[in-house]
């Protein structure tokens, strides 16, 4: 017999309510965790457009610009520091477990929905998938959960408003993160499938239906593009997005593809297996429930399509795998509900105490295993584990340096991709090219052109404040592309400068030195990882 209280909705949104508190606990301890440069970027080009910068001429992107929109709101309501966005992503992972709960409550049940929500919200944590960062991708799983759950009261209600706004936040999605495409194609294909279900012979029904949802897509997107040509951004748009993106996507061959994902997934996978295994198993276990099948198939198509959205170049970074993470929290959750269902229709026996104890053992288990990392993280190690020699504590601690002996007129330029150095400073790029280790990544008609641009832009700023960062993964210079930037500084900084500091990344360890204890003869750094720090002279 089932105990009356499991069926009330209160029960669950209090549980709801405890894995909300959850994510709060944990993730307000890493409010103050030092950015990785794509966050730098994001946070940087955010403020940029709320200065009026252009998208393409004064922030070049791979991608659609939506994402930078988003950030610039998120710096305009919730400030511009490693804490503020920290928080707003905290309400973004809020957002989107509670979103989450109610798209599995509305597809399975309110155990299943709860579920999915606790998987989430340990799974969206995973330190190999960059869970505690500011990623886009934190951005792609809200959208998409919100455009499911809105698609799936299209499907009960059939109310063309509804439609209207899943397809728009599918458009918001696309413009975050171009591969949530194969989430969009589902939801089309939803959509067809649906329309053919509730009456085989509608095909003008179901054509009207696509066509609403199309433009529903493409409207926003098309709005957005048309602002790029109004802004005469057109020919920085096609090289930044054709030519260059075309060159990121094509960067990795299949093979190499498959030994990254092995890699990756095997430290996705560690610490997390129950959870993993729970959701693989609920993916292909809920078709022996008395689940309807457009439900069966849309929570195993969420699964597959989930998976696409990190496959398109073969990267297989980390952090790809976000925006698959709701998906897979779900599957997670109609493990559950098959396991009541199953027990339920073939063995006559309703009792949640058995799904209960999977849900609170595989949290349970996970939390215990990781409290350290979750409760007290040490970010140095957090950050070397998941992003190895990456310069990013020594980013944070040589801009706290600096923000204690610059003045507010003081001009700050970065050498290499660590744009997080603009957002700790507050300071402005002496250039539009924050990220200066772009301008020699990749071989285009523009290398030299924007190369000399960016030298300009320095020598007349004559920035009171130099950071070189003489780091291999910060420039990724491609060795077809003319260096032009290296022999200048060396001339540039004999004239002007001199170090006040570096930091010597050696042996996994970094030694700071500032004046008046440099003596670069007798004590110079150890090793090829070195940051320089120069004030003019």
């Amino acid at each position: 017999m089932v105990l009356p209280v499991f069926n009330s909705n209160l029960l669950y949104f209090l549980g709801l309510g405890v894995v909300l508190s959850l994510i709060a606990f944990i993730r307000i301890n890493f409010l103050e965790i030092p950015f990785e440069r794509d966050e730098g970027f994001y946070a940087y080009s955010g403020k940029s457009i709320l200065e009026g910068a252009k998208s393409f001429i004064d922030i070049g992107s791979q991608r659609l610009d939506g994402i930078y929109y988003v950030y610039a709101f998120l710096v305009a309501v919730f400030g511009y520091s490693v804490k503020a966005l920290h928080i707003a992503f905290l309400f973004i992972n809020l957002g989107t477990a509670i979103l989450l709960f109610f798209l599995t409550r509305k597809l399975l049940n309110n155990l299943a929905a709860l579920a999915a929500a606790a998987f989430f919200a340990l799974l969206s944590m995973i330190p190999a998938v960059s869970g505690f960062t500011i990623q886009s991708e934190h951005i792609v799983a809200f959208f998409i959960s919100a455009a499911f759950l809105t698609l799936v009261y299209f499907f009960e209600n059939k109310k063309i408003w509804l439609l209207v706004v899943s397809g728009i936040l599918f458009s918001l999605a696309f413009q975050v993160k171009q591969t949530s495409f194969f989430y969009g194609v589902l939801a089309g294909l939803l959509i067809t499938y649906k329309g053919f279900i509730d009456d085989k012979r509608a095909y003008f029904k179901i054509l009207r239906l696509i066509t609403i949802f199309s433009l529903s897509v493409l409207l926003p997107l098309a709005a957005d593009l048309g602002m790029v040509y109004h802004n005469g951004a057109w020919s920085d748009f096609k090289l930044w997005f054709f030519d260059i993106r075309n060159q990121y996507m094509v960067e990795n061959s299949f093979s190499q593809g498959l030994g990254s994902l092995r890699r990756i997934f095997h430290s996705i996978y560690k610490d997390y297996q129950i959870l993993w295994i729970i959701s693989f198993l609920g993916t292909a276990i809920v078709f022996f429930t008395t689940l309807e099948l457009w439900k069966k198939i849309t929570i195993a198509c969420l699964m597959v399509f989930g998976f696409l959205t990190v496959i398109p170049g073969y990267h297989f970074y980390g952090h790809y795998f976000l925006q698959w993470i709701p998906a897979v929290s779900l599957c997670g959750g109609a493990f559950i509900f098959s396991i009541f269902d199953i027990a339920k229709t073939k063995f006559n026996f309703s009792n949640l105490v058995l799904p209960l104890i999977i849900i609170l053992l595989a949290v349970g288990l996970n939390i215990e295993k990781l409290k350290s990392y979750y409760f007290s993280p040490n970010y140095t190690q957090v950050l070397r584990d998941v992003y190895g020699l990456n310069p990013f504590p020594e980013s944070k601690v040589i801009a706290d340096k600096l923000n204690s002996i610059m003045k507010s007129k003081d001009r700050l330029a970065v050498f290499g991709s660590e744009p997080q150095m603009y957002v700790y400073t507050n300071k402005i790029s002496s250039s539009r090219f924050s990220c200066s280790g772009i301008l020699l990544e990749f071989p285009h008609s523009q290398n030299n052109a924007w190369q000399k641009e960016f030298i300009s832009n320095v020598e007349k700023a004559a920035p009171k404040y130099l950071v070189f960062f003489l780091h291999r993964i910060s420039w990724m210079a491609d060795p077809k592309v003319e260096n032009l930037i290296f022999p200048w500084f060396d001339k540039f900084i004999a004239k002007s400068y001199k170090v006040i500091g570096f930091a010597d990344m050696y042996n996994n360890i970094t030694n700071y030195v500032w004046e008046p204890n440099i003596d670069l003869v007798k004590n110079p750094p150890k090793s090829k990882f070195i940051i320089y720090i120069f004030e003019r002279k």
